[in-house]
């Protein structure tokens, strides 16, 4: 889900590198369901289309951490249509770092990377990334949907689909068989640092207005697993249009 990518995002540009994932090759069933069956039950799992397009903005706040090296702060997520984000880990040790995007332009300010604007490939990423209705819109926002078979994540089986579109580096993603919902997704992330591998595994799925949403994202380097849990998400909360714009220097 769009705010999943959120999570990933913001601490990939803080920290500046993540890890590839153990892959496995997936096994083929002797009958498939296609990739849009699959979408379409995800999008169900969720609470459905008309809950998930009833979400104006969405606001959240809980705890971060990085293990294993004791680092731990709080994080604050704005979002909203089209592509407005603006989000703050403020980590002990390490200090504030926030990015966002209005509808147009994506920037970032921290203390290890100091103040940048994104472009190229990094924008064109973010904005898919950032769009408000992505779980809707995977089939528009991926033109190419190829299912690959069936995987286990931890002791669930999984669906694998991968997902390409044009100028950006392809997804792969892993749908549970028996509730729908995604429980991980692969990706190359575009950095200042270069291309870099990631794995997000989405946990602790809890209804708010209606769709669900996951209170707790781990994401996997080769070095530490990041560890974000939400305290409190809010919905349809109005939002200053001021908060996506990027801070003068």
């Amino acid at each position: 889900m769009k705010l999943r990518t959120v999570f990933v995002l913001v601490t990939l540009f803080a920290l500046g590198f993540v890890a590839t994932a153990q892959k496995t090759e997936p096994v083929k069933p002797a009958k498939l369901p296609t990739a849009k069956e699959v979408i379409d039950q995800y999008v169900k799992a969720l609470g459905g289309r008309e809950a998930i397009q009833k979400i104006k903005s969405r606001v959240m706040s809980g705890t971060v951490e990085f293990v294993p090296m004791n680092l731990k702060g709080t994080f604050e997520i704005y979002a909203a249509p089209e592509y407005r984000t603006y989000t703050k880990l403020s980590i002990g040790g390490i200090g504030d770092m926030i990015e966002g995007s209005d509808d147009k332009t994506s920037w970032a300010v921290n203390p290890i990377q100091g103040s940048r604007d994104r472009t190229g490939t990094e924008l064109l990423q973010i904005r898919q990334s950032n769009n408000f209705y992505r779980d809707v819109k995977l089939e528009q926002l991926f033109p190419k949907l190829e299912f690959k078979g069936i995987e286990k994540v931890g002791d669930r089986e999984v669906y694998v689909i991968t997902a390409a579109a044009e100028d950006v580096p392809s997804e792969t993603w892993y749908f549970d068989t028996q509730t729908g919902l995604m429980l991980r997704s692969d990706m190359t992330a575009v950095t200042p640092e270069g291309k870099q591998q990631m794995t997000t595994f989405y946990e602790d799925m809890r209804p708010v207005d209606g769709v669900l949403i996951p209170f707790r994202i781990r994401i996997q380097t080769t070095q530490f697993t990041i560890v974000m849990t939400s305290t409190e998400v809010k919905h349809n909360v109005k939002i200053d249009d001021a908060k996506f714009a990027k801070p003068k220097q």
